[in-house]
């Protein structure tokens, strides 16, 4: 077994990060590294991509395109029977996905009001694979036992010959390996580096899911992180960890940054670079609770990755449903007229007509507002709030739906 993390030490020291016995949030950085050292041609392919991606995104056209449905399949590699993750474990992971890449995380109340324009709902949403490649019906999870012990970290881990599992089709799912690793939570294969065979995404166990995972990285983030890296997206101090400030991540509205906030869960503002850092990002390696969004310049970076790196993944059909905050059978309420600039109608389905009403400012701070007009198309009066975006929450019976508000100057 050949561990890939060799490169642990360049990386913290290179960020001047301290872990002081912390697990480090992602081993992309080491793993590129590694791969750039055995095949430098790589850095010229990577180089090359780029240029396609950004004429991609010179061109525009990611807005309006409805939700993407991209087909997971779950490897669990376990040695001890703990890591044998259960099927709700798994489940809420997915769960949690699909609130981060569709913005109805509870933390986005909390982004800081100079990022909050940029909050995105990227319009990806993930679900567990119904049919394996021959076509067979499946749960969209693998189990396996595995007699290495800490086989996360390895090469090994994409092989069933080697005690892993070898991965279905990585152009038409994303594959998620989840086993023991040492040292690093997770690893996320960024488009055309890895062999195809290896393509994905490796979590350690104890940091997949939200259930019975290991604080501080127990809601899910080891994962999102990861799935950003599969989607191209950068750490925001960019490919190199030891650029310092004269490397980006190619997104205008990523500030520049030189800290990673490993293990760190910080106030805002934290500087690097001359400008606040917006460590809730998903792609630093902040505590999981202190991650809040993807940005709109990330959203269309991940958006023209899938087109010109990973189209199969578009065209991908069959997938298991799992609930968000939403229950499958309940259609959505809707707001209208969306950006306003005061009123706003509320369409609430039959079951959701009743449902307590709550407004939240992006500091998650609960506001009043007047209510009028009819159960079922009532109307809220915020003529007096300023201009930014909101979160109106619907809850009833347990549901909640959350609806993002935006207020324009009047």
């Amino acid at each position: 077994m050949v561990h890939r993390f060799w490169l642990l030490a360049a990386i913290v020291f290179g960020l001047g990060v301290s872990l002081g016995g912390q697990t480090l949030r992602c081993g992309s950085d080491a793993r590129r590294a590694e791969l750039y050292a055995e095949n430098p041609a790589l850095l010229l392919k990577r180089q090359e991509r780029e240029a396609r991606l950004q004429a991609r995104l010179r061109q525009g056209g990611f807005e309006g395109r409805g939700t993407l449905t991209i087909p997971v399949v779950v490897h669990i590699l376990w040695h001890e029977p703990e890591e044998n993750l259960p099927d709700e474990r798994i489940h809420s992971q997915i769960e949690a996905l699909n609130r981060d890449f569709q913005a109805l995380n509870e933390e986005i109340p909390l982004v800081p009001a100079e990022f909050a324009p940029f909050i995105a709902e990227v319009g990806i949403e993930f679900c567990l694979a119904t049919h394996d490649p021959e076509g067979n019906p499946t749960d969209g999870i693998t189990r396996t036992f595995t007699p290495n012990p800490a086989i996360g970290g390895s090469a090994d881990i994409h092989y069933t010959e080697r005690g892993g599992h070898d991965a279905w089709d990585t152009e038409r799912y994303l594959n998620i390996w989840v086993a023991k690793f040492q040292g690093v939570s997770g690893v996320g294969s960024f488009p055309g580096e890895d062999p195809p065979a290896e393509q994905g995404v490796e979590v350690d166990y104890r940091y997949f899911g939200t259930i019975d995972a290991l604080p501080p990285l127990d809601r899910g983030r080891t994962t999102t992180h990861e799935v950003g890296h599969f989607l191209n997206l950068e750490h925001p101090w960019g490919p190199n960890f030891d650029s310092g400030c004269n490397e980006d991540d190619f997104v205008d509205d990523t500030p520049l940054s030189s800290r990673t906030y490993n293990g760190e869960c910080p106030s805002h503002p934290q500087v690097s670079c001359g400008s606040n850092d917006m460590f809730m990002n998903f792609m630093y390696y902040t505590d999981d609770a202190c991650m809040a969004l993807f940005t709109l310049g990330q959203k269309a970076r991940m958006l023209a990755a899938l087109e010109l790196f990973r189209p199969a993944l578009l065209e991908a059909a069959g997938c298991l449903p799992v609930a968000t905050h939403e229950p499958a059978p309940l259609q959505a309420p809707s707001l209208f007229p969306n950006p306003s600039s005061g009123s706003v109608v509320l369409e609430l389905p039959p079951e959701w007509q009743g449902a307590t009403l709550r407004l939240f400012d992006i500091r998650g701070r609960a506001l009043p507002f007047t209510q009028c007009g009819s159960p079922a198309r009532p109307t809220l009066q915020l003529e007096g709030l300023p201009p930014g975006a909101y979160w109106l929450f619907v809850e009833k019976n347990g549901a909640r739906s959350v609806r993002r508000l935006i207020l324009a100057p009047h």
